[in-house]
């Protein structure tokens, strides 16, 4: 018999488009509260969790029919940070057209838009993905006719093919580190099975961060629930760069490769909530793995232009359940020529208000960290080029807990060496900071490039012997109230023309040079520091032309400072110029200078008066002494009306007492939390 098949083939077309238009009208015509209803108490079963949705399901027709629902929320734990663990703005659930075909509905496919997913871990160590059913999932009910035999364990109605459209994954893992935000553009997973390698694409990033794109499998869908995802072998790009995640999560811990490769080494910076400097190109290598007790990420190589580094970093909790995060790491070479500041976020209001130069720089001490967390770094620099003279055998030592917090550092520079110690304890309502620190024939350029903080003499070589104590939370209340003393002695070099341009103009005559500078042989004083207020009781600079002792105030509290120098001659065609002076300025204020010729009868006595620049050359004579160092200390023998006419604080300035502030009410105390 002849099967016609074109008369067939004619039939078939004509009764499949209709058989879809009618599965279509019966789909739009269901009651689908039934089908939500059962999908809802399903979900229930299996998580123990609830699903709602603002919206109810409804059916829209096109090209790829589909069920929509909105305002949909999934409930979080029941110790979680808020009550839902998911928020979606919009869910799709797009249905298989052969089982609709079928009186059947089923899903195919599932698209979720403006996802707001928290992901966040408890005290004891439990995630909120640990999801089981409720106490009445499972066991006989005599409501089913099934009382003599237990029900069998609810199954999640798998869906193939999920994607994720502009939606935000917050992971807070607690322990008081900062949360860990991405912004989910796009993301399809994609499986046969819950328990099937589970298929992954993605673009993500951080907030103003750059983005990065992954793709490969990542685990099983079972595994994530569980929070042991599986094997993960993922290749994608950062930024400009390259990166490549492999390894896996497992019963047996976690144990993940990541290498990276890219322009720009501080496209890192956001993601580790770190202020890493612009560079490059890098090249990373890196692991991260679980032991007994705790976490290590160990970063095998890191390449930055000429610059190479590694190290570890173990976070564990220890016997009292504090914390833990030590960091070791050694850096063979640091060119900081190849190195910029990381790039600043865009403001908020438009252009960004530039930062006024201050003197004292408001830092705070980790006094929130004490009591929660106990972090212990050390890093040791073998070579840092790129600061004029080379520095060598650098290290870095930062150690806080619950009763203490210490950063260290030193270093040989040049042909000198340098160390900075700074110890603060938190016991008490404010704590006390000690600073010690030190510079020994370390050329100023140099020393202003690595704290930040440049006077302009950048091929002098001073020594610097510092030692403060004070109380306050941060630096500036700390400096605030603080004692103790600074010795400086500088030897020769050139002092930049901008600083003097207020100066009078018969001192800037005396002082001779040219439009690169003023030279000077030496310079060196002494500061008394006391409640804040730094006093400079004697002050000796010596240039070709003159000789100069003075002295005056630098007032921490207002960052304001007020100086007098007497000058003498070195020859006498410029005896008319040698006139007393006052200078007075602050941070963020211009200098202003002022002769005072009725001052020099105050400074000077009736009597012989005694040379300094006699007393200079005689101190010249002798070998490796600076020569103002030697005269400084017989300042007030030598002019002993000059103390009597120090400049001092105003009182206003004085009744500024911001050394001993009144602790904040959200200050944390510095005890260890429970």
């Amino acid at each position: 018999m002849r099967i016609p098949w074109r008369r067939l083939a004619w039939v078939l077309a004509a009764v499949i488009p209709l058989a879809v238009i009618g599965g279509l009208i019966w789909g739009a015509t269901r009651d689908l509260s039934r089908y939500q209803a059962r999908l809802t108490e399903q979900i229930r079963k299996v998580t123990g969790r609830e699903l709602a949705a603002k919206v109810p399901l409804a059916v829209k027709i096109g090209r790829y029919p589909a069920m929509v629902a909105e305002g949909v929320t999934l409930t979080n734990a029941p110790w979680g940070s808020r009550p839902e663990l998911a928020r979606v703005r919009k869910l799709t659930l797009f249905l298989d057209p052969v089982a609709l075909l079928l009186g059947e509905i089923k899903i195919g496919r599932v698209v979720l838009e403006g996802a707001d997913i928290l992901v966040e871990r408890n005290d004891v160590g439990d995630t909120n993905l640990d999801m089981l059913p409720p106490p009445d999932g499972s066991g006989p009910h005599p409501g089913e006719n099934r009382s003599l035999r237990l029900r069998t364990s609810a199954a999640f109605p798998w869906i193939g093919v999920i994607e994720v459209q502009d939606s935000v994954l917050t992971i807070a893992d607690g322990g008081g580190r900062p949360p860990v935000v991405l912004e989910v553009a796009t993301a399809t997973l994609k499986s046969s099975a819950p328990n099937q390698p589970l298929q992954f694409e993605g673009r993500f990033s951080a907030p103003q961060a750059r983005p990065f794109t992954l793709t490969g499998t990542a685990g099983s869908f079972d595994g994530w629930m569980r929070g042991l995802p599986g094997n993960i072998d993922l290749q994608g790009g950062f930024g400009e760069g390259k990166i490549s995640i492999k390894g896996g999560v497992g019963v047996k811990g976690t144990n993940v490769q990541i290498v990276s490769e890219g322009p720009d080494v501080s496209a890192f910076g956001p993601y580790i909530y770190l202020p890493v400097p612009r560079g490059g190109p890098y090249a990373l290598n890196a692991k991260a793995a679980t032991q007994r007790n705790g976490f290590k990420v160990e970063v095998t190589t890191l390449k930055v232009g000429a610059s190479e580094l590694s190290g570890e970093a173990l976070f564990r909790p220890d016997r009292k359940g504090v914390p833990t995060v030590t960091v070791n790491a050694d850096v063979s070479r640091l060119d900081v020529s190849e190195l910029r500041a990381p790039s600043a976020p865009p403001s908020a209001g438009g252009s960004p208000t530039p930062a006024q130069p201050r003197l004292v720089p408001t830092l705070p001490f980790a006094a929130s960290w004490l009591g929660r967390a106990a972090v212990s770094v050390t890093v040791r620099l073998g070579e840092v080029v790129g600061l004029g003279s080379k520095m060598q055998n650098g290290s870095v030592t930062l150690i806080s807990n619950d009763s203490r917090f210490a950063f260290r550092a030193a270093a040989t520079i040049g042909g000198g060496s340098a160390g900075f110690d700074l110890v603060y304890d938190p016991t008490g309502r404010i704590g006390q900071a000690t600073l010690t620190a030190s510079a020994n024939r370390v050329l100023l350029g140099e020393l202003a490039s690595v704290i930040g903080f440049d006077l302009g003499l950048r091929d002098a070589v001073g020594d610097i012997d510092l030692r403060l104590r004070g109380g306050g939370r941060t630096t500036r209340d700390a400096l605030n109230s603080a004692s103790g003393s600074i010795d400086i002695a500088v030897t020769k070099g050139l002092w930049p023309r901008e600083p003097l341009a207020n100066w009078p103009a018969d001192t800037q005559r005396l002082l001779g040079g040219a439009d690169t500078g003023v030279p000077f042989n030496c310079i060196a004083g002494r500061f008394e520091v006391s409640g804040g207020v730094a006093s400079l009781r004697r002050l000796v600079v010596d240039t070709p032309r003159t000789t100069m002792v003075g002295g005056g105030y630098v007032n921490l509290r207002t960052e304001g400072w007020e100086f007098i120098l007497a000058p003498e001659v070195r020859d006498a065609q410029s005896a008319a110029l040698a006139s007393p002076l006052r200078l007075k300025g602050g941070s963020g204020r211009p200098t202003a200078g002022a002769l005072e010729p009725n001052l020099a009868k105050l400074i000077i006595g009736a009597g012989v008066v005694p040379s300094l620049v006699s007393q200079i050359n005689q101190a010249a004579r002798q070998t490796g002494v600076n020569p103002c160092a030697a005269v400084a200390p017989r300042v007030e023998g030598l002019r002993p009306g000059l103390r009597a006419q120090m400049p001092a604080p105003s009182t206003a300035d004085l009744r500024q007492r911001a050394g001993r502030p009144a602790t904040p009410p959200q200050q944390p105390s510095p005890r260890r939390a429970p």
